[in-house]
């Protein structure tokens, strides 16, 4: 399993706060951390742990952020000569209730600098991989070229489209599969997706503009797949929560992982489902991330 990630790496500035602040409210912190994090680090440590060999594009800063991040891709062996070190590293501010919501503001930093040149200077990356895999926290002229890429190379491309943000259809034709939660895919279809069939509905939409499969994420309510042989819900797995922050990440890496593994849809969903139920019982982005054996031997209901 050999898996390419084109994104984004953060320093996570984690305040957790009673309950998260309302407009114009200030409100006392109960503690404060920080953390490595990144949604295309997070996807990349994600998948190492799976036990995908893992290759991350991306830039930090030269300070000491990106030394911590980076120190985080090795600790889980995530290859790094894709990584450009230049300017600041790119940040997020993030508020986790003690409900296990959060909020998050990010600041770019390196990430913004990204350019197709980060691509093109790590062809033979993308060449020899099975799947890349992306999010939106860089420029997406990058994220649409390195799926131009691969797409051209004949290899998968998985999109987290996160943050949400419209995307073309000449670019979503060349991404295989989308994993956006209910926010992301209500943007991206148009369409209301208040009941599991408003998103299914939503889900067909998207998939009529190019990908083969649309994995919609929805939390405690579980995932929703749909694909050319119909639809299919998978339930969450009961846990308690304490920080979602990674969820989303662990669900779409673990996802590409079962890809990769030859898994069926609906067994790659399962799968993605156990690893993100153990991320939610955690704190933090990576720190929460559960090794392969964690995940084979986690008892969940």
């Amino acid at each position: 399993m050999n898996i390419v990630v084109v994104g984004s790496l953060n320093m996570d500035l984690v305040s957790h706060v009673p309950h998260l602040p309302k407009a114009g409210e200030t409100i006392a912190s109960t503690s404060f951390q920080t953390i490595p994090g990144g949604k295309g680090a997070n996807q990349a440590v994600a998948a190492a742990r799976l036990g995908a060999a893992v290759h991350m594009i991306g830039r930090v800063g030269s300070d000491t952020y990106g030394d911590m991040l980076l120190g985080s891709l090795a600790d889980s062996r995530v290859h790094m000569e894709g990584i450009v070190r230049e300017g600041t590293t790119g940040m997020a501010l993030i508020n986790v209730s003690a409900s296990g919501e959060n909020n998050i503001v990010l600041v770019p930093g390196a990430n913004g600098m990204m350019g197709t040149e980060d691509i093109d200077r790590h062809r033979r990356l993308l060449e020899a991989c099975d799947i890349l895999l992306v999010q939106l926290e860089i420029p997406l002229e990058v994220v649409e070229y390195a799926v131009k890429k691969v797409h051209e190379l004949g290899k998968t491309a998985v999109l987290n489209p996160a943050p949400a943000r419209s995307l073309s259809p000449s670019f979503l034709r060349h991404v295989d599969t989308i994993t956006p939660n209910e926010t992301e895919l209500e943007l991206l279809a148009g369409m209301p997706v208040e009941t599991l069939s408003q998103m299914e509905a939503a889900a067909r939409a998207l998939l009529g503009q190019g990908p083969k499969r649309v994995v919609v994420t929805m939390g405690e309510k579980g995932a929703l797949i749909v694909n050319a042989e119909g639809a299919k819900h998978v339930p969450s797995l009961k846990v308690q929560a304490v920080d979602t922050t990674a969820a989303g990440d662990s669900f779409t890496a673990a996802f590409a992982v079962g890809m990769a593994k030859g898994m069926t849809d609906e067994e790659a969903a399962k799968f993605a489902s156990r690893v993100a139920a153990i991320v939610v019982t955690r704190h933090g982005a990576q720190p929460s991330l559960p090794t392969l054996a964690e995940v084979e031997r986690h008892q969940i209901e």
